[in-house]
């Protein structure tokens, strides 16, 4: 027990190695524990200018995991920075004419507020953080129905570089700004790889100018699979590859090498420069802003060695242009330093700027916009190499998210155009995408084509076996929002393959198998198979569901069989016939994706024995995850309500389980959060439930033969047996 509890503490101080002073020290008021849900990523926001936990709340909580459930990480922590030359109306003001950078985080204060140098933008007393969606259903359970919503899911929040009463953030001289702080995200597959992070600057001085104002997105990107190394484990932060497009405005990063945790995730992480309002001075389009786009780089917290790779350590220093963010804001380092951050990995932190904006009144305020963006790799080279083949999903990624900024204006030149001015976000089509397609004299950003609305999906899991229903009204009475007509065409059934969860993690969720598609046989759009295949007589319903549901898969006579006991994904999609007169190919929903784990039924006879499986179980079993916490076998057979009672040979209790099928969903069991998204809860028949081998001294079990009782809770009635462990 005490080798146990010393190997915990161990572990959890290796998790937290690069920040050494433990969790947040937040106010109420603050906010971290919002993070996207909607889409493929999984990035954590919050209302004081950072995205990303510096892992310290992993595996419970994700900084920015692609594919979500895959335990791929691809952030440390990033944060805004707003850097400017403040002109004080008082000119005695220690204040004045100083070049002042205000930062969410950087990688000297990347901790606890209790360092040295802590997080310098703090939410107001009365703010938290709102979250909103397009969706007037199937949304976030957090979120509330706006029509005046942009995204799926929008996180909105309000902050200040002002130290509230009774704050101390030491070495930090505050500018005098609010921000307005928007996310967006989506789950179309064409856009569930992107997040977009909206910066409205406000300076919120009644006599104070801020001077040529630079803004910037800083970043500590850590790409890795923690399915094989743990955050913090030596040398977690020292094996990324970086580079830089400065045409397309982008930052990325990857793992080299995959270094000391196996082969490298397969996967970039990039951050974007979309746009601002207005331009920076010198531009005039969203053509010419890349030659006032800035990037920087350097190793986390390098106070000696190569001058451009040293850690900032001042907002400025006269004659140090590498130690002064201010600086460093202002201009890219040298080619030659940048290009050898592709080649050589490094613990690398890194800062995508833009400016001059020559000068902000009191009052006044800019928007900067950036995006989160990720993809797999492409082809098969090497993760080292880092050719262009490999970033080009990533590329297609960017484009995407560079099209929702852009939205009506089609030439990126922050005017409207003739023929340009289409949508006013004002009112809720059927579509629920909160936009009307009229003109309103400013420009909309943030479209996206839309497809139908996702079916509504219920499963029923059985014994080897697994039941998808879905309704018929939510995609096929959907009404496309440029057309205004009803333009749906047909549903797609996807699966995951067995095993796939434990042995691709990183891949599953996205390559999921068709496994059915189905589409309307009036037209000469797709192969024409009708329903008649998956659509019931009657439609069916479920006790306290009012959803009516007229479709199932797989078909009454098609005879497929499951695996008891493994895990499955099942997904739900609706698309639609395309438009062609506006160039828009066919397009899919979302996938409503179901985690099934088929199994016997609740039994409540006497006459049904109970039982375990594997039996006898072997350790390092082919499904077992690698580590202790990762094992587990199952009881079967057992009644709605029971309690499982182990013990050893010698009659003492080893572990107690309260078994109940309408909650039941795998709780507790390592192996279902490790290979699972964590907002998709398995589904299990009812009559079986999985032990991790864990007893209730949390001591994993030793090798021998084990008794076992199970007592229903509604007769009374005790059954046994026994299973034999072999280590």
């Amino acid at each position: 027990m005490y080798l146990f509890v010393f190997w915990l503490f161990l572990s959890c101080a290796l998790s937290f190695a690069q920040d050494d002073q433990g969790l947040f020290e937040k106010g109420a008021v603050d906010v971290e524990g919002k993070y996207t849900s909607v889409g493929n990523i999984g990035l954590t926001v919050t209302n004081f200018g950072t995205i990303g936990t510096r892992n310290s709340t992993w595996p419970r909580q994700p900084s920015c995991e692609y594919p979500r459930g895959s335990r791929i990480e691809h952030l440390y922590q990033g944060s805004l920075w707003v850097g400017a030359l403040l002109k004080t109306k008082d000119p005695t003001s220690y204040r004045n004419n100083q070049f002042l950078v205000s930062t969410g985080a950087n990688d000297r204060s990347s901790s606890s507020r209790g360092a040295s140098e802590g997080y310098e933008f703090r939410a107001a007393t009365t703010d938290s953080m709102s979250e909103l969606s397009t969706l007037s259903t199937d949304r976030p359970a957090a979120s509330q129905f706006s029509p005046l919503a942009v995204s799926h899911q929008d996180f909105i929040c309000d902050y200040s570089d002002t130290p509230l009463p009774g704050d101390s953030v030491l070495a930090h001289v505050p500018l005098g700004i609010s921000v307005h702080q928007e996310s967006y995200a989506w789950n179309f597959p064409f856009a569930d790889f992107f997040v977009i992070l909206k910066y409205q600057i406000t300076n919120t001085s009644a006599v104070d100018t801020l001077d040529s104002v630079y803004v910037g997105f800083w970043n500590n990107a850590v790409v890795r699979n923690t399915n094989l190394v743990r955050p913090g484990t030596p040398g977690y932060f020292d094996h990324s590859g970086n580079g830089y497009d400065g045409q397309n405005r982008l930052a990325y990063s990857f793992d080299f090498d995959g270094i000391p945790g196996g082969p490298p995730a397969d996967s970039y992480l990039g951050i974007k420069l979309l746009g601002t309002t207005p331009f920076p001075l010198g531009v005039d389009s969203l053509g010419n802003l890349a030659a006032h786009t800035f990037y920087n780089a350097w190793q986390f917290r390098q106070s000696s060695g190569e001058s451009a790779y040293l850690s900032p350590t001042d907002d400025f220093l006269e004659g140090q242009p590498f130690l002064s963010r201010y600086t460093r804001m202002t201009q890219s380092m040298p080619q030659a330093s940048i290009d050898p951050l592709r080649t050589a990995p490094k613990n690398v932190t890194y800062l995508l700027s833009t400016g001059p904006w020559h000068r902000i009144d009191p009052g006044q305020t800019i928007e900067v916009v950036f995006a989160v963006v990720c993809a797999r790799k492409s082809g098969s080279a090497p993760a080292n190499l880092d050719v262009p083949a490999q970033r080009a999903t990533l590329m297609t990624n960017v484009k995407w998210a560079q099209q929702a900024y852009n939205g009506e204006d089609a030439n990126g030149n922050n005017s409207l155009d003739p023929g340009e001015d289409i949508a006013r976000r004002d009112s809720v089509s059927p579509n629920e995408v909160g936009l009307r397609y009229d003109p309103d004299g400013v420009i909309t950003r943030y479209l996206l084509p839309a497809p139908p609305k996702r079916p509504k999906v219920r499963v029923d899991v059985q014994n080897q076996s697994a039941t998808i229903y879905w309704d018929k009204s939510s995609a096929e009475e959907s009404i496309d929002p440029i057309t205004g007509q009803k333009d749906f065409e047909g549903y797609r059934i996807y699966r995951s393959n067995t095993g796939a969860d434990f042995l691709s993690p990183q891949d599953y969720l996205l390559n999921l198998s068709l496994v059915g598609e189905f589409d309307r046989s009036d037209d000469n759009i797709g192969y024409n198979t009708g329903f008649s295949k998956v659509q019931l007589s009657a439609p069916v319903t479920f006790t306290g569901d009012t959803v009516q549901y007229w479709y199932r898969f797989p078909p009454k006579d098609a005879g497929a069989t499951l695996l008891n006991g493994w895990q499955y994904v099942y997904g739900v999609s609706s698309f639609d016939q395309g438009d062609s007169a506006n160039n828009v190919e066919s397009l899919e929903s979302a996938k409503f994706l179901q985690r099934v784990v088929p199994g016997t039924p609740s039994v409540s006879d006497n006459t049904t024995e109970i039982g375990v499986y594997p039996n006898p179980y072997y350790a390092n079993a082919y499904w077992d995850g690698g580590r202790e916490r990762l094992r587990k076998i199952y009881f079967y057979n057992l009644p709605k309500l029971c309690t499982i009672t182990v013990y050893s040979l010698g009659g003492d209790v080893v572990a107690v389980l309260d078994h109940d099928a309408a909650t039941y969903k795998g709780q507790g069991i390592d192996w279902f959060t490790q290979f699972g998204d964590r907002s998709t809860p398995a589904t299990f028949a009812g009559g079986e439930h999985a032990w991790d081998l864990i007893t209730k001294f949390d001591q994993a079990i030793a090798t021998g033969l084990y008794l076992f009782t199970v007592e229903d809770k509604d007769s009374g009635t005790i059954k046994r047996g026994k299973f034999l462990i072999i280590k």
